[in-house]
């Protein structure tokens, strides 16, 4: 294999993009005032305050750069918080903005309705955009996900499809005269009906439309489910990541690669690897390999990137061997290398991988989400590379690599943040004392940090398990760590074992192990804080949501150090859990089980079970409309640490499912967390 290396980059300005009113005033009444196009606060710059949860959720977010084919014009997509009204859900409103490749104007709102407008993609020739829309369309319904086509000026627009129900993807074919895309057949009164479990979920179809309009043509079988999918470079045949049904246990473990042919709509080819639940589905330009990933052939949940030969079915794993995860992959133009984003550790990078020796070229840091998708785009032809890139004190923006591998800032999309201060962050490594193996995590400092002070601890377990904490910026939601460090406390962020990012075996190692050797982790995390003299053992904290509540609610049935939690989305009785879960194989995978052994394992590592060991004062918290983490779990666990006489708290938010989307219930969220941990682990 190559010896890795990275480039030395020299960074330019930026450019502002103009801000709309109604966010001004947002952030005027938080205390800012707006000087030109920059946001300072009122005292001097030199004095800046600490952030508060109302900052994350007034960010304006950019996702999905596209660099136009003849290399220059970018367009991106661009969220803003959007007015915040009294009594009504407030979201984000996604516009699609523009700029010259090179940075040498600023960025410009360039499509834009009162509905989101996403997914932007260029056609082969340059002539046309094609996005997702759910602007008015022609049949009246606001709600409903089209496909708009617009010339690069933004002056011809026209709606392309106008189908019953949402469009939830689509590929240009390589000519650009058809569009092919993704549509679920229509339910019927399966939603409003009475729900029986013998009716099979809409399956979603693969369908071709031409741009010039028409009658759509079914292009996969009326069986087969297409998750996603990819043109062969000569347009001939679509490879497709297929499951057997539309049940959630199907999309996320039966996960097939087939090869169809769009002529006939039938598949033509079908192969036996077992596909990853998070999988991309690439077919390299030169039509030789389709990239994905495939499970590891070791129990557990971890995943390979792979290329497997069209013809033949010729397995190679990318990145064998390597400690590291890679995702939202790309090919180059040539088919020599893989893009991707790379966390290593707690570091993510935007990567360059040899295809045939896997020599790995890191071309900047990113701090980009591992499960981010389309955060950057690639130009072969002009050397370009777009990319979003963040820290823990700089919101993502646009950044530009160049021909002669200068980075340069497209974008400066919160200036307001030059007024708040920020925590430090600082990596950490340590060993468990059982078995010797090093664990690794980082954690984020109060603001005015002492050296040689101890300071009260919250300890921050994220989801999955296989996910991973990255330094980067805070999502402010299930990321604390600087709103807690804003208050005056450390906030540690572990990646134990069954983490991303440090390879196969460290993600699988917690399987079948729930709550053993990843709980031991963190414990022996903590204390390392503690023996290095940062963490106060009196004064410790922990949190958590989805996987992260599991283990958060875990945690306080196993020891009394900790003088707060909170905890959501929890998993508390892992054989309820199964029962009422949209994906009851998360158990099989994780833990082997059922059928439920005796005594079963599911139960002994269920928090339910040692609810009365609670001494911790507990805040649960999830959404009603829960179907992953159902809310019947948050109420056995409230219920029993409330016989047990312990202090707790349940908040159930109206409507929100696994992932919060209305930011009023974020935000209030993120005040009652806060509130929580002031109340029963002071920093003061």
């Amino acid at each position: 294999m190559g010896k890795p290396h990275c480039h030395r980059y020299v960074d330019s300005s930026a450019s502002n993009v103009a801000m709309p009113a109604h966010l001004k005033r947002l952030l005027v009444g938080a205390g800012l005032v707006l000087v030109g196009s920059t946001l300072i606060s009122a005292s001097s710059a030199s004095n800046r305050r600490a952030v508060t949860p109302f900052d994350f959720f007034t960010t304006r977010e950019a996702s999905s750069p596209q660099i136009s084919p003849d290399g220059q014009t970018l367009v991106f997509v661009l969220e803003e918080p959007g007015p915040r009204k009294e009594g009504q859900p407030w979201s984000g409103d996604h516009d699609l903005w523009k700029m010259p490749a090179d940075g040498s104007a600023a960025p410009q709102r360039w499509l834009a309705s009162p509905q989101k407008d996403w997914s932007p993609r260029w056609s082969p020739d340059g002539g046309t955009l094609a996005f997702l829309s759910k602007r008015n369309n022609a049949d009246g319904d606001p709600s409903s996900t089209q496909i708009y086509l617009s010339d690069p000026h933004g002056t011809e627009l026209r709606q392309l499809t106008r189908v019953t129900g949402d469009v939830s993807g689509f590929r240009w074919a390589p000519d650009g005269r058809t569009l092919a895309f993704l549509l679920a057949d229509d339910p019927g009164d399966a939603v409003t009906g009475p729900q029986l479990s013998s009716r099979p979920k809409p399956l979603t179809a693969l369908f071709e439309v031409s741009v010039l309009g028409g009658d759509l043509r079914r292009i996969s079988p009326s069986d087969l489910n297409v998750i996603d999918f990819d043109w062969s470079p000569d347009g001939t045949r679509i490879a497709a990541l297929s499951s057997p049904s539309a049940k959630v246990s199907d999309l996320v473990s039966a996960r097939q690669l087939v090869i169809l042919d769009p002529s006939v709509g039938e598949v033509a080819r079908r192969f036996t690897n077992r596909i990853g639940w998070d999988s991309p589905v690439l077919w390299s330009p030169d039509g030789e390999l389709i990239h994905v990933d495939v499970w590891s052939p070791s129990p557990g949940d971890a995943w390979s990137p792979a290329l497997i030969s069209a013809t033949d079915g010729h397995t190679q794993i990318v990145l064998d061997g390597i400690k590291a995860t890679i995702a939202d992959t790309r090919w180059s133009a040539d088919s020599r290398f893989l893009y991707g984003q790379l966390l290593e550790g707690n570091q993510m990078s935007l990567a360059k991988i040899d295809r045939e020796t896997g020599a790995i070229e890191r071309l900047s840091p990113t701090g980009v989400n591992v499960f981010a998708k389309n955060s950057y785009t690639i130009h072969d032809q002009s050397g370009r590379v777009v990319f979003l890139k963040g820290s823990p004190s700089t919101s993502p923006d646009l950044w530009l690599i160049g021909e002669d591998q200068t980075s340069k800032q497209l974008t400066r999309l919160n200036p307001q943040f030059d007024a708040i201060r920020f925590g430090d962050v600082r990596e950490v490594k340590w060993r468990n004392p059982d078995d010797g193996h090093t664990v690794h995590g980082f954690f984020v400092l109060p603001l005015d940090y002492q050296e040689g002070r101890r300071y009260p601890m919250v300890t921050i377990l994220h989801g999955g398990p296989t996910s991973a904490w990255r330094i980067g910026w805070s999502d402010g939601f299930t990321d604390w760590g600087q709103q807690l460090a804003a208050l005056g406390y450390i906030a540690f962020f572990p990646n134990v074992r069954g983490s991303l990012g440090a390879g196969v075996d460290y993600a699988n190692a917690n399987t079948g192990d729930l709550g053993g050797i990843d709980y031991e982790d963190a414990m022996s995390g903590i204390d390392a804080m503690v023996s290095q003299g940062f963490a106060d053992p009196n004064r410790l904290g922990v949190g958590g949501y989805s996987y992260g509540g599991y283990l958060s609610s875990w945690s306080i049935t196993q020891t009394p150090r900790f003088k707060a939690a909170v905890s959501g989305g929890i998993l508390s009785n892992l054989i309820s859990f199964y029962g009422t879960t949209d994906n009851p194989v998360y158990l099989r995978v994780h833990l082997g089980e059922p059928p439920f052994a005796e005594p079963s394992l599911a139960w002994q590592r269920s928090p339910l079970k040692h609810a009365a060991q609670v001494t911790t004062p507990v805040m649960f918290y999830g959404g009603d409309s829960d179907y992953r983490t159902p809310p019947g779990q948050v109420h056995e666990m409230h219920r029993a640490v409330e016989d047990a006489g312990v202090t707790t708290l349940k908040v159930l938010y109206p409507g929100e499912g696994h992932g919060f989307v209305d930011r009023n219930n974020q935000l209030d969220l993120m005040q009652r967390m806060l509130d929580w941990y002031g109340r029963y682990l002071p920093a003061d």
